[in-house]
């Protein structure tokens, strides 16, 4: 699914390249990505959260500007957020323990695998900018695709009899949702044609998560496999970021 939208992308900035190739510009830029609402949320009372801390953003955009306010721009972005492994481990065990009951003393027996959660992102809207001599103020508003690779979270417990063992895991790896993303950008001059730019922006998407729980009895060196449960999981994503990088122009 992610191959037409990269057409589509590639197809805008050919077009505008073609159309008028002295007045488009492009830009890269990195910078923060702080979690906000439910995704920042590290409450394991509650399915719905992220548990995702601070992390990282990537940004290449091309711009096409059709007069002096207005332009079209092309955004692809990639963001990545650390787990928050004590919210999403403990969050897990809740779940567990309404198939599964354990003790405390046999929390040895458990094994927590969780990734960070990464995101790749497509988008298209428009810009309105305010010009002057040496300083611009932009404002975007975009909408498009967002692929989040999810945190593919694992927990294993192993009964200490060696007989039996159960799994909690992630039956989807990737989700792809409508990506929103709005924000402002300054940019400096440092030269005809290059700008130093400084940007803040707010994306919002929403994740859905499945997963399984499964207890594996281990009998004369055989095994037997029963799902014991399985769900969907619906994570709002939601971000802000800020970033410094340059613009050029061809």
């Amino acid at each position: 699914m992610r191959k037409p939208w990269f057409v589509l992308v590639l197809l805008t900035i050919s077009t505008t390249l073609a159309a008028q190739p002295d007045n488009w510009y492009f830009s890269l830029s990195m910078g923060g990505c702080w979690p906000i609402g439910s995704f920042a949320n590290n409450n394991p009372d509650r399915e719905e959260h992220g548990f995702a801390r601070k992390g990282f953003a990537l940004n290449l955009d091309a711009t096409y500007p059709f007069n002096e306010h207005w332009g079209f721009k092309g955004v692809v972005m990639l963001n990545s957020n650390q787990t928050d492994r004590n919210g999403m481990g403990t969050m897990m065990e809740k779940r567990m323990v309404d198939q599964v009951p354990f003790t405390e003393t046999e929390r040895d027996n458990l094994t927590l695998s969780v990734n960070s959660w990464m995101s790749n992102s497509m988008l298209l809207g428009p810009v309105y900018s305010f010009n002057f001599d040496r300083f611009a103020w932009d404002f975007h508003l975009m909408t498009g695709m967002n692929v989040a690779y999810l945190p593919s979270q694992k927990l294993l417990y192993e009964h200490s009899s060696k007989t039996w063992e159960y799994l909690q895991r992630n039956t989807n790896s990737v989700n792809i949702s409508l990506d929103l993303l709005a924000g402002t950008a300054f940019r400096f001059k440092v030269s005809e044609k290059t700008q130093l730019k400084l940007a803040f922006d707010y994306q919002q998407s929403k994740s859905k998560t499945s997963y399984e729980e499964l207890k594996t009895t281990i009998l004369n060196g055989n095994k037997e496999t029963v799902k014991l449960n399985s769900g969907d999981v619906y994570v709002p994503k939601q971000v802000v970021m800020a970033s410094v990088g340059f613009v050029y122009y061809l």
